[in-house]
């Protein structure tokens, strides 16, 4: 069984840990213990193991996870020692590979990651770059893994993991629009998300057909669907979502 180590134990490493043991993932799992009390929680309910300090999960570990925050990645990663068969899995958002590489000794293996906090209901789409056998697996533990062989792939999907967020919102307007006398909060509640996991599930069965193609199929003329649909369209209703995805695409290239 391959050790994995976890550098950094915030909210990512804590949906990604109880995601990949709720799928089934038994091998060691050692932890950095900085975030002590948030540690202590993953040992006791996902059978973890904190080790001393960095340089100790480091040492123990076959894969090593960096997912402490951005600003601290680099500088943390400089005062590691790896050994020459390790592999760094990356989940740090926008620190691409070569400055990554330019941290730790050369010729070690660098796999970047970008699971979302549906990991913890074995449900996240996890974009990885490149490819790697082990970390494709270990991300399908807690959802589903996606390979992209461009780090520009990788980097312009990102932006997607923020949209990820948005969707809540937009899940919480539309129940607010729906709920009331006629429709108890609860209740609509559950028919949105069911409603847009069914969306979601349509669009990923007929991956050939555009999602776009497909609300035109059931907005057909006369329907409330298509009543709906042409007022949302006509109010621009899905710009400022095109906008907000090109705000964050320009960050992201003055990043790089």
């Amino acid at each position: 069984m391959q050790t994995i180590g976890f550098i950094g134990v915030g909210a990512l490493a804590d949906y990604t840990i109880r995601g990949i043991r709720r799928g089934g993932y038994t091998a060691p799992v050692l932890l950095s213990p900085r975030n002590r009390e948030k540690a202590e929680r993953l040992a006791g309910s996902c059978d973890c193991i904190i080790e001393p300090d960095n340089q100790s999960v480091v040492s123990k570990s076959d894969y090593v996870v960096i997912a402490t925050r951005p600003p601290d990645c680099l500088e943390t990663l400089a005062n590691l020692e790896f050994k020459a068969n390790q592999t760094l899995i990356s989940v740090v958002a926008g620190i691409d590979v070569e400055q990554l590489r330019s941290a730790v000794p050369d010729g070690l293996k660098i796999v970047r990651a970008m699971p979302v906090s549906s990991a913890e209901v074995n449900a996240s789409p996890t974009l990885i770059y490149p490819d790697d056998e082990f970390t494709r697996k270990f991300f399908s533990f807690c959802g589903t893994s996606i390979v992209t062989d461009s780090e520009a792939y990788f980097n312009q999907g990102s932006v997607l993991a923020c949209v990820y967020c948005w969707f809540f919102s937009l899940y919480q307007a539309l129940i607010e629009a729906n709920q009331g006398p006629r429709l108890p909060a609860k209740l609509s509640a559950e028919l949105v998300m069911g409603m847009a996991k069914g969306a979601a599930e349509l669009a990923l069965a007929e991956r050939d057909t555009d999602p776009g193609a497909i609300a035109r199929s059931i907005a057909t003329e006369g329907t409330f669907s298509k009543l709906g649909l042409d007022l949302l369209e006509a109010e621009a209703a899905f710009e400022p979502w095109r906008e907000a995805c090109r705000l964050l695409q320009k960050q992201l290239a003055a990043a790089d």
